[in-house]
């Protein structure tokens, strides 16, 4: 796990939080990093650190938290070398760019010129509200979406291991009463062997 910062390694970190934000954006790197946490990779001192530091970066806007499998291999290698672990810096020379967006904050501007009517300045004002909290809403159940599929995705990770788990340990069982049974027929026949031997003795008097 990684457990706290140093300042020697404030490159490396700013070079991962660069990676992560292109991918995820501003918006969803608390829940990346909360999911690190409870897979144990990061600790919650070092998450919070590093989102300080992510709020200085180039904003960015993501659709999810979720990383590709290539993807978390790569973050994984940051974590280890952000532990002291030596990780060649040539397998963190990643491309930046991602599935996120630069997040530029718009705004929409009436030109007193325009010499709108009071009346209908209030509608367009209520309806890009509207808009803006349709939108929100929609946001936060696309984030809310995957946040489920991820969860889904790891209980089936999870169901699958103990399944194979499950098998092995039946098949040892069905090794074992084949053997066991293998060893009742063996002494059977030993016993039989033996009965057989006094009688022979007896017809050859």
């Amino acid at each position: 796990m990684l457990e706290k910062l140093t300042g020697t390694t404030i490159e490396t970190q700013r070079k991962w939080l660069k990676f992560l934000l292109a991918r995820v954006g501003h918006n969803n790197l608390p829940k990346l990093f909360n999911y690190y946490q409870s897979i144990g990779w990061i600790s919650g001192s070092a998450a919070e650190k590093l989102l300080d530091i992510a709020s200085l970066e180039k904003r960015y806007k993501g659709a999810s938290w979720t990383l590709s499998a290539e993807e978390q291999r790569i973050s994984r290698l940051f974590i280890e070398k952000l532990k002291g672990e030596d990780i060649e810096d040539s397998l963190l020379n990643v491309p930046f760019s991602g599935k996120a967006r630069p997040d530029i904050e718009k705004k929409i501007q009436i030109k007193p010129s325009e010499h709108i009517h009071p009346a209908e300045k209030k509608k367009m004002e209520i309806s890009i509200h509207r808009r803006e909290v349709t939108i929100n809403n929609l946001e936060q159940e696309l984030e809310e979406k995957y946040a489920e599929i991820g969860g889904l995705k790891e209980r089936i990770r999870e169901l699958e291991k103990a399944l194979l788990k499950n098998q092995k340990e039946t098949m040892k069982k069905k090794i074992f009463m084949d053997i066991m049974d293998q060893n009742i027929k063996l002494k059977k026949a030993g016993r039989g062997g033996q009965n057989k031997n006094p009688e022979r003795s007896k017809e050859s008097v």
